[in-house]
């Protein structure tokens, strides 16, 4: 029943073509000519590109002369993806800020969402992954708070393409794509049923199963084709051709011989091109001449009308650019020349006016009216701009306290929590070097040095994690975590700690409870208690994690029988106090891993504190949001 229904749709869409062409005979508003031809670009971009490419030009024309400027940003969004496919990344790319541009002039959440998740993928693949991720991380919050099917699944589906072979993302991305595929068969849009599909039966091929990721594919295919979809047909063939060539089958040829087809009739030909090379080469290793040097004049074509391709976008770009500056200063020159005239005007009223009325004494008053007013207005003007001056100052003093305060803050902690793990590397080191143990010794040793080394790292990468939350850029997105499956996760990290203490560990915490937060960031505060608590603990001493829910907070407990905190230390223990002249002087301290644990519960919308027991030792308690599934 899915297939009749995609097969209905492409009728339809075929339908909706004509219709915009018969409107675009009859149209006389250029506004609405305009959008007739970027609908028609739109419809013709995954069927043929070089018609594509036909109508955005004229659509350029036309929203450039009337100054209609979400048709312009519609324009250049579909020229950024034209010069993709064309594998002009450079103009791809440059067209793609142009159309983010205008559609932050216009506030447009749609085309600023599609264009940012654009720029996310060029970005990712251009090895930029920091500059991706912003964009990235922009076109899922804006198309989340948007709450349109369409836009969503084509954000998502991007994602999956973008992070379906890195591990970190793997999960995620495949459950966006699941997501991506499902809005896009409840939202009918058969485009991106088709792609997403295609992306899935990757994915089942992956998994193991290429017999229907096969049939999945071919059938893909047959609706691309029947719909007119050249790019997702081709697509799909380019996928049944990999599953061959992986399988050594011999219908590799027969695939890839139509993605070349497909390529040449949609004006898809630079990305068919390295088919078209591998067929060269294969023929030409077989000393079949005729075959070789078909495709040898194939990729001449190719490579030729690529270069005039590259050469016009490029020199078509840079004619509209200067156009535009042009037509900027043509628009001063007019301003300027109105103003002159006005001013004339002005003059020749005022002196028809004291040759007439002759009132000499009443045209002084007016013009000393006038002067005051002006001078009023000037005075008020001033001012204003004092106080924005001011203001301005006051908050860059304010932002430089705050970056000074932030830098002393990051030395003196590196300073504290470096220098110990360092010196007792250098100790362990000498004592080596001077041969003073016996093996079993020295193996304990060299232990407690990888033990310390270890340490140190995830010490630096701590300071890393918590400088990047105090630089601007930093979105937090909390998603449900289980407290209990971490906290086990953290203790098998320390488990040669916990053995050479021989330290019991009584974990009370529901299996099933969740509470909302970033997982690193937890983890990073569970992994910190849990050392500190076995480092302070006596030897098999007990160590006990309980949890406790009030009304929409979940509290997790980490007490140990330790020595406890002392009092003065305690009131310190999470905050960081710069010596100042005259000032109490810190006692000890808090290591740089509490007071990141603070701040990272702060980021998170919890708390976290310290209390000695009435019998022995301290707790540790955090408190977060509990997650409502």
């Amino acid at each position: 029943m899915a297939t009749v229904g995609l097969l209905v749709r492409c009728e339809q869409s075929f339908g909706q073509i004509q219709k915009l062409k018969n409107a675009l005979a009859v149209t006389r508003d250029s506004v609405t000519y305009s959008r007739i031809l970027i609908a028609l670009a739109q419809k013709y971009q995954n069927r043929q590109l070089d018609t594509c490419f036909q109508y955005l030009n004229m659509a350029r024309g036309v929203t450039k002369r009337i100054g209609f400027k979400w048709g312009e940003a519609e324009v250049y969004r579909g020229l950024g993806g034209y010069y993709a496919y064309r594998d002009n990344s450079y103009l791809s790319f440059r067209f793609f800020l142009d159309a983010l541009k205008l559609y932050r002039e216009l506030k447009d959440s749609t085309g600023m969402t599609l264009v940012n998740i654009k720029l996310g993928v060029y970005q990712h693949y251009q090895g930029q992954h920091t500059e991706a991720e912003s964009y990235i991380k922009q076109a899922l919050a804006m198309a989340m708070r948007m709450r349109n099917d369409s836009v969503m699944s084509a954000v998502m589906a991007n994602y999956f393409f973008i992070y379906r072979n890195d591990t970190a993302h793997r999960a995620l991305a495949s459950l966006y794509l699941a997501n991506a595929y499902q809005l896009a068969i409840r939202g009918e849009h058969t485009r991106m049923i088709i792609y997403t599909g295609l992306l899935k039966a990757d994915e089942i091929y992956d998994q193991g199963d290429t017999a229907l990721a096969v049939a999945k594919v071919k059938e893909l295919v047959r609706i691309a084709m029947k719909k007119g979809f050249l790019y997702h047909a081709l697509y799909g063939y380019a996928q049944l051709a990999d599953y061959a060539i992986q399988a050594h089958s011999a219908d590799a040829v027969i695939y890839q011989q139509e993605v070349v087809r497909l390529g040449l009739e949609g004006g898809y030909r630079e990305i068919v091109l390295p088919v078209v090379a591998k067929f060269y080469h294969y023929y030409e290793l077989r000393h079949q001449t005729k075959e070789a040097d078909y495709y040898a004049d194939l990729m001449a074509d190719i490579t030729e009308r690529y270069e005039q391709s590259r050469s016009q976008g490029e020199q078509d770009y840079m004619d509209y650019y200067l156009q535009g500056k042009q037509l900027r200063q043509l628009q001063l020159q007019h301003d300027f020349q109105q103003q002159q005239l006005d001013r004339k005007a002005l003059e020749a009223r005022s002196r028809y006016l004291v040759i007439v009325c002759l009132v000499v004494l009443l045209i002084l008053l007016i013009l000393l009216l006038l002067d005051l007013n002006r001078s009023h207005h000037s005075s008020r003007k001033n001012a204003d701009s004092l106080r924005e001056m001011n203001k301005q100052i006051s908050e860059q003093n304010a932002l430089l306290r705050t970056h000074d305060d932030f830098k002393n803050k990051l030395i003196s902690l590196i300073a504290h929590d470096f220098r110990s793990p360092l010196i007792q590397i250098i100790e362990i080191t000498a004592y080596l070097q001077q041969g003073a143990f016996s093996v079993q010794e020295a193996a304990i040793l060299f232990r407690r040095l990888e033990t310390n080394a270890e340490n140190t790292l995830q010490i630096f990468e701590n300071i890393l994690r918590w400088i990047r939350t105090q630089l601007s850029g930093f979105i937090y997105q909390p998603l449900p975590c289980t407290p209990a499956g971490l906290i086990k996760e953290a203790m098998s990290t320390m488990k040669e700690e916990i053995l050479e203490k021989q330290v019991q560990i009584i974990v009370q915490v529901p299996a099933d409870l969740q509470v909302l937060a970033d997982k690193e960031m937890l983890q990073f505060v569970h992994r910190n208690l849990l050392h500190n608590a076995v480092k302070f603990s006596p030897a098999s001493g007990t160590i006990a994690i309980t949890a406790g829910i009030d009304r929409e907070m979940v509290t997790i407990s980490i007490a140990d029988e330790g020595r406890g905190i002392s009092t003065d230390m305690l009131d310190y223990l999470f905050e960081y106090h710069p010596e100042h002249k005259g000032a109490k002087p810190s006692k000890g301290g808090a290591g740089l891993a509490l007071i990141i644990c603070k701040d990272f519960m702060d980021k998170m919308g919890g708390t976290i504190v310290a209390e000695n027991r009435p019998d022995k030792g301290c707790s540790f308690s955090y408190t977060l949001p509990c997650s409502k599934n």
